[in-house]
């Protein structure tokens, strides 16, 4: 299923009748709460439904719902409430993304034998620590033009390496808790992801990072972007690999990479190109020696012109009708793979092979006028920059919130 992160609300007389687990400050969390939670992951997870799994992660359950208790009561601190056309709008999207017909969700955890009242908290919880989070930053946070040129900047600068598509599972370190102990309750999440446990479903009921709502997504990202003791096993993770847990600065990171590609710069509004360009054709449906031989022709092209006479001398020896010169005012109108290459691509040097669904495709920049960064992409690397803030601000919160706190663990 997927689902945001999972904190606990105040429950009912009833439910808090059934046995006190654990005080948390002037909140309780009954072995009811508990139970209900461990159901719901269980499901959500696509975790074995057998004592041992419940064993294995009721612990680390209780802590995420002492970590819940700790954010509601912040946010109530806070002032800060969650209105129920909110709630309905994020319980709605959740019901789409699963392909639940709308309003049937009650149904849906019905057919499950999941309490219906815990799935409703969880989200409700979440939305107020969220909001929370959003209030702080933007009360101490603000992002000025420098900051978005001096991220325009690196993205430039960086245009043309590795970049890395990356999830994670964040366990931090707990005052009341060892390192040791945090380290097991990370092995554990680790152990049940080995045994076919869903990452993103996962991520969300455990990982206490703000990428937790995304299903631990931390988008594309540039290794030395992340903590100091992951960069370097980030670059060496194969495509769809999973990470033990790695002990990082405040916690235990499960790491998992879930695509690689090259960085391309920026989308540039207005840029005009004059390309030179060598276009070898396929026939339909070619049978792959002739594929593997104009491929080869295209690299051999490639590989030993350094100018956009000697491509178009090329173009020229091969007879090829769509070789030839090409005047583009606006490269955004191109398709994506062109595109990344024509704005990126230094003046003169020629490119790999791009593949069409017509043939190959040898492309050279000769001349480039134009281009600036729109405010709309500003206004993404602003966002981009906050969220980031909010990633530090959501730890410095919580982080906060624990060691003020009383917690009393009963079970």
């Amino acid at each position: 299923m997927i689902l945001l992160t999972v904190p606990a609300s105040a429950q009912s007389s009833n439910r808090s009748s059934q046995g006190i687990v654990a005080v948390v400050n002037e909140d309780i969390i009954s072995q009811f709460d508990l139970g209900s939670r461990i159901k719901f992951v269980i499901f959500s997870s696509q975790l074995p439904t057998n004592k041992k799994t419940v064993q294995r992660i009721s612990g680390q359950v209780l802590i995420g719902l002492i970590n819940d208790k700790l954010k509601l009561q912040e946010a109530r601190r806070l002032g800060v409430k969650v209105r129920s056309g909110e709630l309905k709008r994020a319980i709605n999207n959740i019901e789409k993304k699963n392909g639940v017909p709308l309003g049937k969700m009650r149904d849906f955890l019905s057919q499950q034998k999941i309490d219906y009242q815990t799935f409703e908290l969880q989200i409700e919880a979440e939305l107020a620590w969220q909001k929370a989070v959003i209030r702080q930053v933007r009360s101490t946070t603000k992002i000025g033009e420098d900051a978005i040129d001096e991220a325009i900047s690196e993205i430039e600068a960086n245009k043309g390496k590795p970049e890395y598509f990356v999830a994670e599972i964040f366990i931090p370190f707990n005052p009341a808790k060892s390192v040791e102990e945090t380290f097991q309750g990370a092995t554990r999440i680790y152990t049940q992801l080995q045994g076919g446990a869903n990452f993103a479903a996962l991520a969300r009921s455990f990982s206490q990072s703000a990428s937790a709502a995304k299903g631990g997504n931390l988008g594309w990202i540039r290794a030395s972007q992340v903590d100091q003791s992951l960069s370097q096993i980030i670059l060496n993770m194969a495509k769809g690999s999973t990470t033990q847990p790695i002990k990082g600065a405040d916690g235990y990171y499960i790491l998992r990479l879930l695509n690689k590609r090259i960085a391309s710069g920026l989308p540039l509004a207005n840029l005009s190109v004059s390309l030179q360009q060598v276009f070898l054709p396929l026939r339909q449906n070619p049978p792959p020696g002739e594929v593997n031989a104009q491929v080869n022709v295209a690299k051999q092209i490639s590989s030993s012109v350094n100018s956009c006479s000697a491509l178009a001398k090329k173009g020229g020896e091969l007879g090829s009708k769509q070789s030839g010169r090409l005047e583009v005012a606006d490269t955004s109108r191109l398709p994506i793979n062109i595109r990344n290459v024509v704005q990126n691509i230094p003046l003169g040097k020629a490119s790999e092979p791009i593949r069409t669904g017509a043939g190959f495709l040898v492309l050279m920049v000769c001349k480039r006028s134009g281009g600036g960064i729109t405010p709309d992409v500003r206004n993404r690397i602003k966002n981009i920059l906050l969220e980031k803030r909010a990633t530090l601000t959501a730890r410095r919160m919580l982080r906060n919130a624990r060691r003020s706190a009383f917690v009393d663990i009963r079970r």
